[in-house]
């Protein structure tokens, strides 16, 4: 067996046991030689792990197949802080490189570093005014005498800067804040600057405020209070606890002839049907909708407008005077300047304050002798209300033929629609025109028929 101390250099001694045999003395030029299989069983060998080592053994301990011990050093695949593990395993062992750790780190303020050399500086600033640089020797350099301070105003704030830096001038900052003499409002700037610093009294802001409807205030004190109204019947009073307070109103009964509760959404109306006795007596058909009880919204009064009323009259004209002849005209000639006229028709003839609709139909009964051979119209010149005549015909004969007296009868209408206090007025006269020949009139009667009915 060979007995040794365990240091990094120590001496040893072998002995010879049962079936050992021992050979050279140890040293360097002859080294101890071991051979036998020795008397004893052969030992046993088992491989231990730990957390940064995983051990295995192989063989079986004989001469020809000895113990082969084989260490892996275990990487830890997820390091316990979360990151990544910087090191790592090749064919030639364990392994850690700058490049690997230079992304561990990162510059903070007033550092500059590059990742990729890993090379770290100092970072001047380049604000305007900074006499900080790098000297001669790569160190940073701040002249003493080049100290340079200068004011920044801001829109609230002015600044100034007196003194040169000097020991005996030493710079002396101040500030002044700048209150705005002209706010975009458009109104006084509230805000005052005294003796002891900037200032806002309630007196200063009270003026801002004013009371509308509903609402009373006092700018001296700044009191701000509801106001009642002084109109009759006002219901709302201040309570015990100061607040606003409008006491129950009593049940209302409704009788004859009103509708609604009293309440905002339903409130108290007249209910216009007319009559005392139930509607279906005489009418059939919706009361609300029937009605002419009607509620005027200007004045709140109920009103039942006119009853409708209807007229119509039947007048006869006999004209011309006399059998007047009519020879050859120009154009169409008036047998008689004598027209029927309804005169000067308003709506307020039949009821006040309505509408009125009519029509009025005039018809001709024309008894005329004419030679042979003679040609001629005949019609009515319609005016309307004063205006130019237009000449309506009506009947005409236009072929020559014997000696002829013939009655005839023939129309013409005019309707209109007219509004409260308007007046209508139509007139018409008999009217010839004569082509060829002559023409006598025997007889020329006028029926006038009147129907008017209010709106």
């Amino acid at each position: 067996m060979a007995n040794c101390c365990g240091a990094a250099r120590c001496t040893c001694r072998v002995t010879a046991g049962p079936g050992i045999t021992v050979e050279g003395n140890g040293s360097t030029s002859a080294p101890y030689v071991i051979s036998g299989t020795g008397g004893g069983a052969p030992s046993v060998v088992t491989a231990g792990d730990t957390p940064t080592a995983n051990n295995t053994v192989t063989g079986t301990g004989a001469a020809g197949d000895p113990y082969v011990v084989t260490t892996d050093v275990i990487v830890d695949p997820a390091p316990p802080a979360g990151g990544t593990n910087l090191l790592q395993s090749g064919p030639d062992g364990l392994y850690v490189e700058c490049a690997d750790v230079r992304g561990c780190f990162s510059a903070g303020d007033g550092a500059a570093y590059d990742p990729v050399t890993g090379e770290i500086t100092a970072r001047v600033s380049a604000d305007a005014g900074n006499t900080t640089v790098f000297g001669s020797d790569g160190g940073l350099f701040t002249p003493a005498s080049s100290t340079a301070l200068q004011a920044a105003d801001t829109p609230t704030v002015d600044v100034t800067v007196t003194g040169t830096g000097a020991a005996g001038t030493p710079y002396e900052v101040s500030a002044a804040v700048i209150l705005d003499p002209a706010p975009p409002g458009g109104g006084s700037n509230l805000i005052e600057e005294g003796p002891d610093g900037l200032y806002v009294e309630c007196a200063d802001v009270r003026t801002c405020l004013s009371a509308g409807d509903g609402a009373t205030y006092t700018p001296g004190t700044g009191e701000i209070e509801a106001r009642l109204s002084t109109e009759a019947d006002n219901t709302v009073v201040f309570g015990p606890d100061g607040g606003l307070y409008v006491p129950p109103a009593a049940p209302l009964e409704v009788g004859c002839g009103l509708q609604g509760d009293g309440s905002a959404g339903a409130p108290l109306a007249a209910f216009p049907v007319a009559g005392s006795q139930p509607w279906a007596d005489d009418w059939d058909c919706d009361p609300a909708a029937n009605s002419t009880l009607k509620c005027d919204p200007g004045s709140g009064a109920l009103w039942t407008p006119p009853e409708h009323t209807s007229a119509a009259v039947t007048l006869q004209q006999n004209h011309p005077l006399g059998t007047p002849t009519v020879n050859v005209t120009a154009g169409f000639v008036l047998v008689d300047v004598n027209a029927w006229s309804e005169g000067t028709y308003t709506a307020d003839t039949l009821s006040p304050c309505r509408g009125v609709s009519f029509s009025t139909r005039f018809t001709g009964h024309v008894e005329l002798s004419w030679p042979a051979n003679a040609q001629f119209e005949l019609g009515y010149a319609v005016q309307i209300n004063g205006g130019a005549l237009g000449v309506r015909v009506l009947h005409g004969v236009y072929v020559n033929g014997p000696a002829r007296r013939e009655r005839y009868s023939f129309g013409v209408s005019q309707a209109a629609v007219l509004p409260p206090h308007t007046g209508y007025a139509v007139r018409v006269y008999p009217a010839v025109r004569v082509i060829a020949g002559s023409v006598t009139f025997n007889q020329w009667i006028t029926d006038t028929d009147l129907i008017a009915m209010t709106r």
